[in-house]
């Protein structure tokens, strides 16, 4: 018995739409979003004061209080939304903008071409410009691909090979 799938399930090809492609901030960028816990955890916690030392010196707290400070617990939380929501949504419909705060649909048709300016991206339309999050330029190549010949066919992004050390003789 063959173990691979069954046939007609869509795995031969691309015989319906291509799947979207999604291109966001990469999973590292977590990491920071620990440091801001392990930075914000002592700053939402700690007391209020030198009150507060002379308190725990003579055995007279019920432990550590909770006031404002903990707000500071927000920066976080408001990271990892940011990180995880920004992204930028490449269909056969168009491209699909996610910000932290909502998300716009850019159809293919309604597109002019990409602009670069520095190392940012930007979608011409004929009422103005949208910034593509995530989107660099190693990004355009495979980007005008999917676009359907909506946009100039470009060469993907060559690497470019770290500098050699030489040896010392």
């Amino acid at each position: 018995m063959p173990s691979g799938p069954p046939p007609g399930d869509g795995s031969e090809g691309p015989v319906g739409p291509a799947q979207p492609v999604v291109i966001r901030l990469p999973r590292t960028s977590y990491l920071i979003i620990v440091f801001l816990v392990l930075g914000a955890v002592p700053v939402a916690f700690s007391g209020g004061g030198a009150g507060d030392v002379r308190d725990v010196a003579s055995g007279s707290t019920n432990g550590f209080s909770l006031g404002p400070q903990l707000l500071v617990l927000l920066v976080p939380v408001l990271a990892a939304f940011f990180v995880a929501r920004t992204a930028t949504i490449v269909t056969a419909d168009g491209l699909t903008v996610r910000a932290v705060f909502g998300s716009r649909l850019l159809p293919w048709p309604t597109l002019r071409g990409l602009s670069v300016r520095g190392r940012s991206i930007y979608a011409v339309q004929d009422d103005g410009v949208t910034r593509l999050p995530c989107v660099r330029l190693a990004h355009l190549g495979p980007l005008s691909r999917l676009s359907g010949g909506h946009l100039p066919e470009l060469a993907d992004a060559t690497p470019k090979p770290a500098p050699q050390r030489r040896r010392r003789r």
